[in-house]
C-alpha cells in the first residue's frame, strides 16, 4: 500500500535530528536538539527561543476520470513526537533523590529527553465532484494528546532496587484546518496545523514539552490525484506557482508514478523520496550519513565498537 511505503520516508523524517552522531547524551550536537518541524507555543516568552507555532502547505488535485463514481476525498494525517522527560532518581536513604547520572553494575543510567510518537487521522474531507469547482467549506479539527506519567523502578544484577525511572509527558493542543478552491480545473487544498497551547509558557525546557515535533503530513486521496508541484504538467503549471507553502513542503509520496499520497516534510525533499539501499534498519540519520556510519564502524577495533 503507498500509505505503508511512505511511512518509511515519513518515520526518517519524524526522527531526523532525534539523536546524532555520536550518538552520546554529551555530543553539543545533542544537546540542542529537535531541529525539524517543531511547532511551539504561541504564548511563549521571547527568552524560551520557541519555534514558531504553525506550518502551512498547499497542493493541487485532478480528477480521476474513470474512478467507478466514488466522491473524492482527502483524508489528513497528522504525525508528530511528543517529548518524554526521562528523570533518573536514586534510591537513598528510603527516599529518591533526582540524579543526572545512576551507575548500576558499571552501566550508566541517565536522565534524558526522549519522545513518543503520535498519530492523528482526521475523518476524510469531501471536494466537490464537479471539476474544476471544489468544496471551499473550511473545517477545522482540535488535536488533544493527554499527558502522563510512568515509573520504573531500577535493579541492580542482584534485583534489589537502586533507583528509578520517572517519565513524564505534558499535554498537547493544536488545531488541523482544511480548506479547498478550485483553480484552472484543479483543486487546491490547504492544510494548516497550529499549536493552540492556551499556556503562557517562560523556559525552553518548558517550551519543548509542549511543542509538536518533526511535524508533518501524510495526505490520502480517493477519487482524485495529486499533481507534482515540482514537474507539474503544462496545464497546471499556473496553478502550481500560486500554491505556497509555509514551513511544510508537499512531495508526492510512495513508488514512482504512484499519485495517492502526499507527505507534507518540514525538510525540502524531491518526489518519491526513499531511504536508501544501505539503511538496513532504523537509524536517526537515515536521511543523511547511514552509509557514512557504516563505513565508520568498520574501520573501527572491536575494542572500539
Amino acid at each position: 500500500m503507498t500509505l505503508d511505503q511512505a511511512r518509511a520516508v515519513a518515520d526518517a523524517v519524524l526522527y531526523e535530528g532525534y539523536l546524532l552522531y555520536p550518538y552520546r547524551a554529551s555530543s553539543s550536537k545533542n544537546r540542542s536538539r529537535w531541529q525539524f518541524g517543531v511547532l511551539g507555543p504561541p504564548r511563549a516568552s521571547t527568552h524560551s527561543f520557541a519555534e514558531q507555532p504553525s506550518m502551512t502547505m498547499q497542493c493541487l488535485l485532478e480528477p480521476v476520470r474513470d474512478d467507478g463514481g466514488s466522491a473524492p476525498t482527502v483524508t489528513v494525517h497528522l504525525r508528530f513526537l511528543q517529548l518524554q522527560t526521562r528523570s533518573v532518581q536514586q534510591l537513598v536513604d528510603g527516599g529518591y533523590q533526582p540524579v543526572e547520572e545512576l551507575l548500576v553494575d558499571g552501566l550508566s543510567v541517565l536522565s534524558w529527553q526522549e519522545a513518543t510518537e503520535c498519530e492523528i487521522g482526521l475523518p476524510p474531507y469531501a471536494l466537490d465532484d464537479a471539476f474544476p469547482g471544489a468544496s471551499t467549506e473550511q473545517i477545522e479539527h482540535r488535536v488533544q494528546v493527554a499527558g502522563g506519567e510512568e515509573v520504573e523502578a531500577v535493579l541492580d544484577g542482584d534485583g534489589t532496587p537502586v533507583g528509578r525511572l520517572v517519565r513524564r509527558r505534558a499535554p498537547l493542543d493544536a488545531t488541523v484546518r482544511v480548506a479547498a478552491e478550485g483553480d484552472d480545473g484543479y483543486a487546491r487544498l490547504t492544510v494548516a496545523v497550529r499549536n493552540t497551547c492556551p499556556d503562557e509558557v517562560t523556559g525552553k525546557d518548558e517550551a519543548t514539552a509542549v511543542s509538536l515535533i518533526g511535524a508533518h503530513l501524510l495526505l490520502v486521496a480517493e477519487g482524485v490525484r495529486f499533481v507534482s508541484l515540482l514537474e507539474p504538467p503544462a496545464t497546471a503549471a499556473a496553478a502550481a506557482a500560486r500554491c505556497r507553502q509555509d514551513r511544510c513542503y508537499p512531495v508526492l509520496a510512495g513508488p514512482p508514478g504512484a499519485r495517492d499520497v502526499v507527505l507534507g516534510s518540514p525538510i525540502i525533499l524531491y518526489d518519491h523520496p526513499e531511504i536508501a539501499a544501505e539503511s538496513a534498519g532504523a537509524l536517526f540519520d537515515s536521511t543523511e550519513i547511514d552509509e557514512i556510519l557504516t563505513l565508520r564502524v568498520m574501520t573501527m577495533t572491536d575494542a572500539e565498537k
